[in-house]
């Protein structure tokens, strides 16, 4: 079968990763691009684990810059999405310099944002938006909307870490408008989410469920699992803080295995400490102590600082309901001072 790299990238365009799957496991060759195109087509479909080894094998034969750099911010997009954003923000680094030595404009772009992203993950939130305003003026001069929707919800995320609410709603907004100006449904939804979460964040819970539920009849009709996963263990958040302790459970238990079956071991570790809050609340102690401590090791193998921080509190809380005073109150100083090195709230988020 001759191979078309044409129509396998235009599935992609069209999110139909898994009908580009099947096109790309009958090629004969296995070279740098149809490797490459295989591992962007599990990418979509939430297989990190799968991209990078994909992605690896393609990097092993690549011998042609622009298939490298393909390779590489690809691999740092994966690794950022699976909690190690140290090691993504090396190789966005690396794809910078040789763009750079290349005088490649477009992927320094590209490097740099993901550069950002990485930062954005990693907790290092002023680096990030510095990064981050540098490819939105580039995007802007380009009139590339898709790209600058990304970004106004990659800058909207960090202003609801740093507790800029209404500049983070501003954000949010702005994306999912240039998303609709394009007709592209994918950055659309994860827009709504972002409203979402950080609506959730600042009390409108209503407003809350209602962009979850937008993002959620985007995504059925996706073959998106990661986006899937996202929307449902967000929308559990929304329905524990309204009080809706059963229906969010469902949904915690339907994110879990989502993210358990494309292996998102970081936000796997946020649908067990959601759970976990809920099973809490509903007096199931030794439950919600056991979803804590797994959530506490899939985050404390990762460089997710958030999720370590809120795993460490609420931690202290079960502990300390369970009558071990001591390594609650140890743990809670833990979590408040770590927060406090990072400069994040989330300590102070103990409401939601």
């Amino acid at each position: 079968m001759a191979f078309d790299s044409n129509a396998i990238l235009e599935l992609l365009e069209l999110n139909e990763p898994a009908q580009a799957l099947l096109k790309l496991k009958k090629a004969r060759q296995k070279d740098t691009q149809v490797l490459f195109l295989e591992g962007e087509a599990h990418r979509q479909l939430g297989s990190f684990e799968t991209a990078l080894k994909t992605y690896a094998k393609a990097l092993n034969i690549a011998d042609v810059a622009e298939d490298r750099m393909d390779i590489l911010l690809a691999m740092s997009a994966c690794y950022r999405t699976l909690g190690h954003a140290a090691l993504a923000y090396e190789l966005a680094l690396e794809t910078l310099e040789m763009a750079k030595e290349l005088e490649m404009d477009d992927y320094e772009i590209r490097a740099m944002q993901e550069m950002g992203m990485s930062l954005r993950a990693w907790g290092k939130l002023e680096e990030a938006l510095e990064l981050l305003d540098a490819v939105l003026a580039a995007y802007v001069q380009l009139k590339d909307y898709a790209g600058q929707s990304f970004i106004h919800w990659a800058k909207g995320g960090i202003f609801r870490l740093q507790g800029h609410f209404e500049e983070g709603i501003f954000q949010f907004k702005k994306s999912v408008a240039l998303a609709k100006k394009i007709g592209d449904k994918i950055n659309e939804a994860y827009g709504y989410c972002g409203l979402a979460g950080i609506s959730r964040i600042c009390g409108k819970v209503d407003e809350c469920v209602k962009n979850y539920k937008l993002a959620e009849k985007i995504f059925k009709n996706s073959q998106d699992v990661f986006g899937k996963a996202y929307t449902q263990c967000g929308m559990a958040n929304g329905l524990r803080q309204q009080g809706k302790y059963d229906e969010a459970l469902r949904h915690y238990n339907l994110a879990d295995k989502l993210y358990s079956s494309i292996g998102d071991k970081v936000d796997l570790g946020f649908v067990k400490w959601g759970r976990a809050d809920v099973l809490r609340r509903k007096n199931k102690l030794e439950l919600a102590l056991k979803d804590l401590q797994e959530a506490r090791v899939l985050f404390d193998n990762s460089d997710e600082k958030r999720g370590q921080i809120l795993t460490k509190l609420s931690l202290a809380q079960v502990l300390y309901a369970l009558g071990h005073t001591d390594e609650a109150e140890e743990l809670y100083d833990l979590g408040v001072k770590q927060a406090r090195a990072e400069e994040l709230h989330t300590y102070l988020e103990s409401y939601t």
